[in-house]
């Protein structure tokens, strides 16, 4: 790049800009109360890859599949639902325990198909949705129930649950 001698500094110029030159300090840059995390190593990475819902520890899972005349009921929505529970709002604490109850007591009234509302949760996976398929294949559970599948859309889509019940 050529240099215009038209646009070179005159002398008024350069005294104004020595003289704001003087009045400014190098930037100063503090560290923190500690300093940052070290970045984690490969096994950390991978050991972070694996993370997902504790499995429990059962000898055979409730089949996901239903009969052929059931599941097009179900996945036309045409399900007859006798009995409900809304998990909203509730920790998994509460939900759990809630869940057991609920199925228990339809299991006792000969109900057929219990709609479990886990809810969407607030991020893309919920808590409760993500662990129902866990808590429903619990031991105490299993011998009371046939199956399950995801709920028709006008019965809550992907935050809510059919629950067929052994008769």
């Amino acid at each position: 790049m050529s240099w215009d001698k038209e646009k070179a500094l005159k002398p008024q110029d350069k005294a104004d800009w020595k003289r704001v030159a003087r009045t400014v300090a190098p930037r100063r840059y503090f560290k923190g109360k500690g300093s940052a995390k070290p970045l984690p190593t490969r096994e950390d990475f991978a050991n972070m890859l694996r993370i997902g819902p504790v499995e429990s520890a059962t000898a055979k899972a409730i089949p996901k599949t239903l009969e052929v005349n059931n599941d097009k009921k179900t996945r036309r929505g045409r399900v007859e639902i006798d009995a409900k529970i809304d998990l909203h709002d509730m920790t998994q604490a509460e939900a759990q325990p809630a869940l057991v109850k609920a199925v228990m007591r339809a299991a006792k009234h000969n109900k057929k198909c219990l709609l479990v509302v886990t809810g969407k949760g607030q991020r893309l996976d919920g808590v409760l949705r993500r662990n129902f398929p866990n808590w429903i294949n619990d031991p105490s559970l299993r011998p009371l129930i046939a199956t399950y599948a995801q709920a028709h859309i006008k019965h809550g889509g992907s935050g809510a649950w059919y629950v067929f019940l052994k008769r």
